[in-house]
C-alpha cells in the first residue's frame, strides 16, 4: 500500500492532464482521476494511457472541494496529494515530502515551489486574508509583506494553494474535508485554516519544484470568474469572522482593486477586471461557475 495517494480532478482538460499524468509515470503512489463530467474523451484516454490509474467517472460536475473529497473518501493513503490535472515535475519529490512529514507530526500540510512553464516563481503560499490585512493591502495598495512563498528554507506559512498540497490523513479527520459549500476558491484556505485552529502546522517545502500551468476552463469567462472567486471570499470572512469584519475586510479588498483600476485605466481589459472585482466586493450580482455548471447539467443525466 502506497503512503500517498494523488488526487487529481479534470473538467475538459485531456491534453493538460495527460501531460500530468506521464510526468507521474513511476512514481510510487496511488493515483487517482475523478474525471469531472468531461466532453472531451479524458476518462477514456487516461484508461487507454494509464492502466493503473484509477477512474473516477462523475457524470455531473461539481466543485472543487467536493470532488477532491469523493477522491479522499475513496482513497486510503496516510497523506494525500491534492493536485491540479495542470501540474507537471521532473522530480515529485514524494519520499522527500512523506519523509518530513513523518519527522515533523504537528505539520498537516506542505505546499511545495510553484513556478510556471517559463521557470519564473509564481506566489503560492500566503497569510490569511484577515480584516486586518485587507485594510493594510488598501493602505500600501498590495505590497504589504503577505506573500510567504519566498526564499529556499522550509518555512511554516498560513495557507498554501491547492494547486498542489499534500496532506495529512490524520489531519483531515481531525477537521473535516473541504467544505463543499465553497464551489471553487477560499476552498483551501478556509482548510488550512481549521487546520490551524486545531493546532497543525502548514508549510512550505521549497526542497520540490511543480510547474503549474494554470489552465482554466473558466479562463474564456472572467465575469463568472471573478464572481465566483468573491462569492467564496464573502462565504470566507463571514464563517471566519464577525459580521463587521466581513465587512470591512471585503470593501478594503475591493477598494484596493478599484484604486488599481484608477491607476492603469489606460489598459481597458485590466480596469473592467478590477471594477468587477470592486462591484462584488460590496454584494455579488449576477451567475457564477456553480450556476454555470448547473446550466451544463441537461436534463435526463445523472444528478
Amino acid at each position: 500500500m502506497s503512503d500517498v495517494s494523488i488526487s487529481l480532478v479534470n473538467t475538459n482538460s485531456r491534453d493538460f492532464l495527460l501531460a500530468c499524468l506521464e510526468s507521474l509515470r513511476g512514481v510510487d503512489a496511488e493515483v487517482v482521476v475523478l474525471d469531472n463530467a468531461s466532453e472531451d474523451g479524458s476518462a477514456d484516454a487516461v484508461r487507454a494511457l494509464f492502466p493503473h490509474v484509477r477512474v473516477i467517472e462523475q457524470r455531473h460536475r461539481a466543485g472543487f472541494g467536493a470532488n477532491h473529497n469523493t477522491v479522499i473518501r475513496n482513497t486510503s493513503g496516510r497523506y494525500v496529494y491534492v493536485l491540479n490535472e495542470d501540474t507537471t515535475s521532473e522530480d515529485w519529490g514524494l519520499e522527500r515530502m512523506v519523509a518530513h512529514l513523518d519527522a515533523n507530526p504537528h505539520v498537516a500540510a506542505l505546499g511545495p515551489r510553484l513556478v510556471y512553464p517559463d521557470g519564473r516563481q509564481q506566489a503560492s503560499a500566503w497569510r490569511f486574508p484577515t480584516p486586518a490585512r485587507a485594510a493594510l493591502g488598501l493602505l500600501t495598495l498590495g505590497r504589504a509583506a503577505v506573500v510567504q512563498s519566498g526564499g529556499s528554507r522550509i518555512r511554516d506559512v498560513d495557507w498554501a494553494m491547492g494547486a498542489a498540497l499534500l496532506v495529512r490523513r490524520e489531519a483531515l479527520d481531525d477537521v473535516g474535508l473541504f467544505d463543499e459549500g465553497f464551489f471553487l476558491y477560499s476552498e483551501e484556505v478556509d482548510l488550512e485554516y481549521r487546520l490551524h485552529a486545531a493546532g497543525w502546522g502548514v508549510q512550505y517545502f521549497p526542497e520540490v519544484t511543480v510547474v503549474h500551468h494554470e489552465s482554466q476552463f473558466s479562463a474564456g469567462i472572467p465575469e463568472r470568474r471573478i464572481n465566483e472567486m468573491w462569492r467564496s471570499r464573502h462565504r470566507y470572512w463571514r464563517k471566519h469572522h464577525s459580521p463587521a469584519g466581513a465587512r470591512v475586510a471585503a470593501l478594503a479588498t475591493g477598494a484596493q482593486y478599484a484604486a488599481r483600476g484608477l491607476i492603469k485605466r489606460h489598459d481597458r481589459d485590466f480596469a473592467a477586471r478590477m471594477r468587477l472585482h470592486a462591484r462584488d466586493s460590496l454584494r455579488v450580482r449576477g451567475p457564477g461557475l456553480r450556476e454555470l455548471a448547473e446550466e451544463w447539467q441537461p436534463t435526463g443525466r445523472d444528478p
